[in-house]
């Protein structure tokens, strides 16, 4: 489930992202200060992880695939299963386009209903799947890389300099310990899971700076592209993608919808699809959508009568004996 932070954490967590680093403390190693992932330590990390993979395989232990090749050999796993995990992935990702070419409201909220249920069915089967394949070459390298980087992004101090643990001393940890170090950089992780840093990148503590800095990088955080951080990288990302939306929308979008990326993206999906049945029609006296509610018209520049250049769907409508339902309005689209 999302853990969705609340705005006074959501600024703390941001500011983290400035430094390139979060303040933390456990009871059994005091305050110290983890380092967020850039490039350099992701390379780093990934030739550590061949590195276990090849020591795992040379101690005989299988791998993914063998595991479940024999899982499929003896029944506990199946083809279709695969099919299905195959299948399920298209589907959201197909439902996701079509909600993205809806513009009324209950149909945008019928799709999502179905991309939930879809990727619930998703997580269920990966999870049975990888609890089917069970302990392997896999498994084993990503446990020790992430001990791996617990030890190399923990710091005693705020300039990322000295350590938290020597070499020695960390090998010596129990691994109950290594467990707590783990789940408490998850729990800071969690802080800049995308839809956090989507909500980050719409918000006035980040947006007021942002526009000054002309989507140079450099300016914002002063060093090169190269040097910053993923959670950098990602909310500068964000940083442009919303500030085209909100440049091409033709009406500024409510407190509400500022708060909610996701809101602010239909919102811009159904601003792009409304003109695209803009440009297919004339203006003449106005007529309603079969199924949009006052709101939908709202939404998408098309009110009843309105002096103020808002579009009649008329013309159209009289082609089809004087309404217009979604199926008319895709094709509308062009699609």
């Amino acid at each position: 489930m999302k853990k969705k932070l609340p705005q006074h954490l959501l600024r703390s967590a941001y500011m983290d992202i400035l430094r390139g680093y979060t303040k933390t403390k456990l009871k059994k190693f005091g305050t110290y200060y983890v380092k967020h992932l850039d490039a350099w330590c992701a390379e780093e990390i990934d030739e550590r992880k061949k590195a276990y993979e090849d020591h795992a395989k040379s101690k005989g232990l299988p791998t993914s695939e063998e595991n479940l090749k024999e899982a499929e050999e003896n029944d506990l796993w199946g083809k279709e299963k695969n099919q299905k995990l195959e299948d399920l992935r298209f589907q959201v990702s197909n439902l996701k386009i079509t909600k993205s070419k809806f513009i009324l409201q209950a149909d945008i909220e019928n799709i999502q209903s179905q991309i939930n249920e879809a990727e619930k069915e998703l997580v269920s089967l990966t999870v049975e799947k990888n609890e089917v394949i069970g302990y392997t070459v896999e498994t084993y390298a990503t446990k020790k890389i992430n001990e791996y980087f617990i030890f190399t992004t923990s710091f005693k101090d705020p300039k990322l300099e000295e350590l938290l643990f020597e070499k020695d001393v960390f090998d010596e940890i129990q691994e109950t310990e290594i467990n707590f170090l783990v789940k408490n950089y998850n729990d800071i992780s969690e802080s800049f899971e995308e839809h956090n840093v989507k909500r980050m990148a719409l918000s006035g503590f980040f947006l007021n700076s942002f526009y000054l800095c002309k989507d140079n990088p450099f300016i914002f955080f002063g060093k090169s592209v190269v040097d910053l951080t993923f959670n950098q990288s990602e909310i500068f990302s964000y940083g442009r993608y919303f500030k085209g939306i909100l440049q091409d929308l033709k009406h500024e979008p409510d407190e509400e919808t500022m708060a909610d990326p996701d809101k602010l993206i239909e919102l811009f999906n159904v601003s792009k699809n409304s003109e695209k049945i803009k440009q297919k029609m004339d203006e003449s006296s106005a007529t309603t959508v079969v199924g949009a509610t006052q709101e939908d018209m709202k939404r998408m520049g098309l009110t009843s009568g309105a002096p103020d250049g808002a579009i009649s769907l008329a013309k159209a409508a009289a082609e089809k004996g004087g309404h217009l339902d979604m199926e008319d309005l895709i094709k509308l689209h062009g699609e």
